[in-house]
């Protein structure tokens, strides 16, 4: 029985995941017509352009950088969770030190 989960874990989050989610970003990407870079300058001038009616409230940028950190924070805690669970402290401490190494690149 363990036999038949572990093969069926290796496809579902091997092969179906990997190539069904670069399958469906591809599609989207023509369906769309290549909408991120055609559209990025308008992102660019949304993002950083300040309201004028709203002074109160807070920024796109503001908004922006808000999420970012909550995806981001959310990531760094559940890798954590996952990999003292799969590996144990040792396994924490490379997690750790392959993170800070990728952040110090600027490639993360």
């Amino acid at each position: 029985m363990e036999a038949i989960v572990n093969f069926l874990n290796t496809v579902f989050w091997g092969y179906i995941l990997i190539y069904g989610l670069l399958a469906v970003g591809v599609y989207f990407t023509l369906r769309l017509g290549f909408i991120q870079i055609r559209r990025f300058p308008e992102f660019i001038r949304t993002v950083l352009k300040a309201p004028q009616s709203d002074r109160g409230g807070i920024s796109p940028f503001q908004a922006l950088c808000t999420s970012l950190a909550s995806r981001v924070g959310t990531g760094n805690m559940t890798g954590v969770a996952v990999a003292l669970y799969l590996g144990g402290y040792r396994r924490h401490f490379l997690d750790v030190g392959c993170r800070n190494h990728w952040y110090g690149n600027g490639l993360c």
